[in-house]
Protein backbone atom coordinates (compact mmCIF):
# COMPACT_ATOMS: atom_id res chain seq x y z
CA UNK A 1 0.00 0.00 0.00
CA UNK A 2 1.35 3.42 -0.95
CA UNK A 3 1.40 6.31 1.52
CA UNK A 4 2.42 9.96 1.45
CA UNK A 5 4.00 11.79 4.39
CA UNK A 6 4.36 15.57 4.40
CA UNK A 7 6.91 17.58 6.38
CA UNK A 8 7.01 21.39 6.24
CA UNK A 9 10.35 23.09 6.83
CA UNK A 10 9.96 26.88 6.78
CA UNK A 11 9.63 27.67 3.05
CA UNK A 12 9.92 24.06 1.91
CA UNK A 13 7.67 21.00 1.72
CA UNK A 14 9.19 17.51 1.84
CA UNK A 15 6.95 14.75 0.51
CA UNK A 16 8.02 11.22 1.35
CA UNK A 17 6.32 8.52 -0.69
CA UNK A 18 6.28 4.98 0.68
CA UNK A 19 5.38 1.82 -1.21
CA UNK A 20 4.87 0.88 -4.82
CA UNK A 21 3.33 3.36 -7.23
CA UNK A 22 1.54 0.89 -9.45
CA UNK A 23 -1.77 1.55 -11.19
CA UNK A 24 -3.61 0.00 -8.26
CA UNK A 25 -1.71 1.64 -5.41
CA UNK A 26 -1.28 5.18 -6.71
CA UNK A 27 -4.88 6.02 -5.77
CA UNK A 28 -3.84 6.40 -2.11
CA UNK A 29 -1.33 9.19 -2.85
CA UNK A 30 -2.44 10.78 -6.12
CA UNK A 31 -5.00 13.27 -4.78
CA UNK A 32 -2.98 14.53 -1.77
CA UNK A 33 0.16 14.70 -3.94
CA UNK A 34 -1.69 16.80 -6.53
CA UNK A 35 -3.06 19.16 -3.88
CA UNK A 36 0.32 19.70 -2.24
CA UNK A 37 2.22 20.17 -5.50
CA UNK A 38 -0.42 22.51 -6.98
CA UNK A 39 0.40 25.34 -4.59
CA UNK A 40 1.69 28.26 -6.69
CA UNK A 41 5.35 28.99 -6.09
CA UNK A 42 5.82 26.02 -3.75
CA UNK A 43 9.29 24.61 -3.22
CA UNK A 44 8.97 20.86 -2.84
CA UNK A 45 11.32 17.90 -2.40
CA UNK A 46 9.92 14.47 -3.24
CA UNK A 47 11.79 11.75 -1.36
CA UNK A 48 11.59 8.42 -3.20
CA UNK A 49 13.68 6.42 -0.71
CA UNK A 50 10.89 3.94 0.00
CA UNK A 51 9.35 3.71 -3.47
CA UNK A 52 9.87 0.22 -4.82
CA UNK A 53 8.48 0.68 -8.34
CA UNK A 54 6.77 3.32 -10.48
CA UNK A 55 4.45 2.78 -13.42
CA UNK A 56 3.05 5.11 -16.06
CA UNK A 57 0.39 6.73 -13.84
CA UNK A 58 3.03 7.69 -11.26
CA UNK A 59 5.36 9.06 -13.92
CA UNK A 60 2.48 11.09 -15.36
CA UNK A 61 1.74 12.42 -11.86
CA UNK A 62 5.40 13.43 -11.42
CA UNK A 63 5.58 15.16 -14.82
CA UNK A 64 2.32 17.05 -14.27
CA UNK A 65 3.54 18.27 -10.86
CA UNK A 66 6.93 19.32 -12.29
CA UNK A 67 5.27 21.23 -15.12
CA UNK A 68 2.93 22.99 -12.71
CA UNK A 69 5.82 23.97 -10.44
CA UNK A 70 7.79 25.31 -13.38
CA UNK A 71 4.89 27.41 -14.67
CA UNK A 72 3.85 28.72 -11.24
CA UNK A 73 7.30 29.90 -10.17
CA UNK A 74 7.89 26.98 -7.82
CA UNK A 75 10.38 24.16 -7.84
CA UNK A 76 9.98 20.40 -7.56
CA UNK A 77 13.04 18.25 -6.87
CA UNK A 78 13.09 14.44 -6.68
CA UNK A 79 15.66 12.62 -4.58
CA UNK A 80 16.78 9.30 -3.16
CA UNK A 81 15.33 7.15 -5.95
CA UNK A 82 15.88 3.44 -5.42
CA UNK A 83 17.87 1.63 -8.14
CA UNK A 84 14.75 0.29 -9.95
CA UNK A 85 13.10 3.72 -9.94
CA UNK A 86 16.33 5.47 -10.93
CA UNK A 87 16.70 2.99 -13.81
CA UNK A 88 13.20 3.76 -15.11
CA UNK A 89 13.77 7.52 -14.88
CA UNK A 90 17.08 7.12 -16.71
CA UNK A 91 15.76 4.82 -19.47
CA UNK A 92 12.86 7.16 -20.19
CA UNK A 93 15.20 10.17 -20.14
CA UNK A 94 12.99 11.94 -17.64
CA UNK A 95 15.92 13.98 -16.35
CA UNK A 96 15.01 16.36 -19.18
CA UNK A 97 11.71 17.07 -17.42
CA UNK A 98 12.29 16.18 -13.75
CA UNK A 99 14.96 17.63 -11.49
CA UNK A 100 16.60 14.67 -9.77
CA UNK A 101 19.32 14.97 -7.12
CA UNK A 102 21.06 12.05 -5.36
CA UNK A 103 20.97 13.18 -1.70
CA UNK A 104 18.27 14.71 0.48
CA UNK A 105 20.46 17.59 1.68
CA UNK A 106 21.42 18.44 -1.91
CA UNK A 107 17.77 18.21 -2.96
CA UNK A 108 16.77 20.65 -0.21
CA UNK A 109 19.49 23.08 -1.30
CA UNK A 110 18.44 22.71 -4.96
CA UNK A 111 14.77 23.34 -4.13
CA UNK A 112 15.64 26.49 -2.20
CA UNK A 113 18.00 27.82 -4.90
Amino acid sequence: MAALDCLKLDDLIILKINGSLTSEEIAQVEQPFAVLTAQPGARIVVDLTNVEIVTTPALSMFIAAANHAKHSGGKLVFTQATPPVRDILHRLRLSAVLITVPGLDDAIAQARA
